[in-house]
C-alpha cells in the first residue's frame, strides 16, 4: 500500500506541486485565524457588556434598598412604614430599569431590636452571554438599618387648662405615652435619653410631681443682699419648700399648693422683668433670685386675696400635677403622664414654655441635665396646647395685662420673646396645636416653633392625627445608621 501511494505521487508531479504550494502559501492564514477566533471574541465582549449592566443594576439596587431602609427606620412605628419603604425603593429603582424584573423588596422588621431589613433580587436578560447558554443574570442585594439614638434631653409641656378636659387630655396622655415608649424602645432606662414633663395651665405647680408639701420642713438659705422685687424690702435669704428645688422669695403658707407668680413687675419697664429669662438673676433695677409663691386660697390678686367671680373662674386652684425633672428611666415618666387628669383653669403658654426650658437646662433650679457633655446631644421641647393665651387674676401676671382675652396681645408678645430666647439657646421647639383650628393661634404658634413648617409646627384636628404627630416627632428625634 505504501509503495502504491509513493508510485502515485511520482506519476503525478503536478498534484504534488499543487499540494506543496498550498502548504507553503500563508497569504490567507490571518483571515483563517480571525474566522476561527471571532466567535469567542464576540463572546468575551458580550460577557463584558452584560457584566457591566449587572454591576450597574447591583449598584442601583443596593442604593435603592439603603434609601428605602432608612425611610422605614425613620417611620418604624408608623402605619405607613411599609408603603414608605416601597415608595422610596421604586423612586430609586424605577420599574423596568435596564430591562430588569424585580422581586421584592422583602421587608423584615424587628420592632423590639428596632431594625429594618430589606432584600431584593433583580433579573436581567443577557444579550451576548446567551451564546454560552446563560440567558439571564440574577442579582441579589440587601440592607439593614438599626435605629441608633444619640443623646437626647426632652421636656414635654402639656396644656392642662380647662378646655383640655374629657377626650382631649386622654388623647394627649396616650400620644405622649407612645412617644416615650418609642424613644425608650424595650429599654427600661437609657443613659443617653432623659425626658421630663411640665403640666401647665394659668401657672405651673413647681413642686416635684407626686410629693407632698410640709410647711414645717421649709428651709431658708442665706444669699447676697437684694431688694425683694415684690415688696421692695431688703432681703438676704430665700426659701425652699421640702418638695421643690425652686427658690422662693417668701416662706409658703401652710397649705400652699405649689404655684408661683411670674417674675414680672407692673412698672412699665420690661427691663426689670425676668419672666422670659432662664435662671434666677438680676435684670435692670430688679433682683430675681427666686419666685414669689401664690397664696393658699386659690389665686390671690396683687395686694390681697382672690376676688371670686360669679362662676369662680378667677380662683382656680394650682394643678395637682407637679414637675417631673429629666429622667433616664422610662417608668417614672410614664407614671407622670398617667397622672395628667382633671384639667382646669386658664391658658398661660409663656408660663408652661418657660418652666419647660428651666427643666431642660442644667442651670438652677433644675440641674438634672449634664452641663457641656463630651458627646453630641440634642435638647428639645414638645409644647402641646389647644387654646389661646387668656389672662386670669391668679395666673403668673395677676391681670396686669388685662383680664381674659384683653390680656392676650401682651401675653403673646412675651411668648414670642421667650420662644426666641429658647431657640437662641439651641433648643428645638416642636409645637402642636390641638383641636383648635383658629388661624390667629396658628400664626402665633408657627412663630413659636423652631420652623413654621410641618417639621416643627403641627396642627392636630383630632385624636388620630395627634397620635400620628407624636410618632413622627419621636422618629425625628431618633437618628439612624446603616448597620449592613
Amino acid at each position: 500500500m505504501i509503495s502504491f501511494v509513493r508510485h502515485l505521487f511520482l506519476k503525478l508531479p503536478s498534484a504534488t506541486g499543487l499540494l506543496r504550494r498550498f502548504c507553503g502559501d500563508q497569504s490567507g492564514g490571518a483571515l483563517l485565524l480571525v474566522a476561527l477566533s471571532i466567535i469567542p471574541l464576540i463572546g468575551f465582549i458580550g460577557i463584558g457588556t452584560d457584566s457591566a449592566r449587572g454591576y450597574l443594576v447591583r449598584s442601583r439596587l443596593s442604593s435603592a434598598l439603603d434609601a428605602a431602609a432608612l425611610a422605614g427606620g425613620r417611620n418604624l412605628f408608623l402605619a405607613t412604614r411599609d408603603d414608605d419603604i416601597r415608595m422610596y425603593f421604586e423612586a430609586n429603582f424605577p420599574p423596568g430599569y435596564l430591562g430588569t424584573i424585580i422581586e421584592g423588596p422583602v421587608i423584615t422588621v424587628d420592632e423590639d431590636a428596632e431594625t429594618v431589613q430589606l432584600t431584593a433580587t433583580a433579573t436581567i436578560s443577557t444579550t451576548f452571554m446567551s451564546i454560552f447558554g446563560f440567558s439571564d443574570l440574577t442579582i441579589a442585594a440587601s440592607a439593614e438599618v438599626t435605629r441608633a439614638q444619640e443623646a437626647l434631653d426632652l421636656v414635654l409641656a402639656i396644656d392642662m387648662s380647662g378646655s383640655m378636659g374629657g377626650s382631649r387630655i386622654t388623647a394627649a396622655r396616650n400620644a405622649a405615652t407612645e412617644l416615650v415608649n418609642i424613644l425608650f424602645g424595650s429599654d427600661a432606662s437609657n443613659d443617653l435619653l432623659s425626658i421630663g414633663l411640665v403640666p401647665w395651665n394659668g401657672k405651673v405647680n413647681i413642686t416635684l410631681n407626686g410629693t407632698a408639701f410640709n410647711s414645717g420642713d421649709t428651709v431658708s438659705q442665706v444669699v447676697a443682699n437684694f431688694l425683694n422685687p415684690e415688696t421692695g424690702a431688703a432681703q438676704s435669704v430665700v426659701y425652699f419648700a421640702n418638695n421643690s428645688p425652686v427658690p422662693l422669695l417668701a416662706a409658703p403658707d401652710s397649705n400652699w399648693q405649689g404655684c408661683v407668680f411670674s417674675r414680672y413687675l407692673d412698672d412699665g419697664d420690661t427691663g426689670n422683668d425676668a419672666d422670659v429669662l432662664l435662671p434666677p438673676q438680676s435684670v435692670g433695677t430688679s433682683d430675681w433670685p427666686a419666685w414669689q409663691p401664690i397664696g393658699p386660697e386659690g389665686e390671690p390678686v396683687s395686694g390681697g386675696t382672690c376676688t371670686l367671680a360669679a362662676n369662680g373662674s378667677e380662683c382656680r386652684p394650682c394643678l395637682h400635677a407637679g414637675i417631673t425633672p429629666l429622667q433616664n428611666a422610662k417608668q417614672p415618666v410614664l407614671d407622670a403622664i398617667a397622672s395628667l387628669t382633671n384639667p382646669a383653669g386658664t391658658t398661660n403658654i409663656p408660663q408652661g414654655l418657660g418652666w419647660a426650658w428651666r427643666v431642660l437646662k442644667p442651670i438652677s433650679p433644675f440641674t438634672e441635665a449634664i452641663a457641656d457633655p463630651p458627646y453630641q446631644r440634642t435638647q428639645a421641647i414638645v409644647l402641646l396646647t389647644d387654646g389661646e393665651n387668656y389672662a386670669g387674676s391668679g395666673d403668673g401676671y395677676k391681670t396686669v395685662f388685662g383680664y381674659g382675652s384683653s390680656g392676650r396681645p401682651e401675653m403673646n408678645e412675651r411668648l414670642l420673646e421667650i420662644a426666641g430666647n429658647i431657640k437662641a439657646d439651641n433648643v428645638l421647639l416642636y409645637v402642636i396645636q390641638f383641636a383648635n383650628s383658629g388661624t390667629a393661634l396658628q400664626t402665633l404658634l408657627r412663630q413659636v416653633a423652631s420652623a413654621p413648617d410641618t417639621s416643627y409646627y403641627y396642627f392636630a384636628p383630632d385624636t388620630a392625627t395627634l397620635q400620628t404627630i407624636f410618632r413622627q416627632i419621636a422618629n425625628q428625634l431618633s437618628s439612624l445608621r446603616l448597620s449592613k
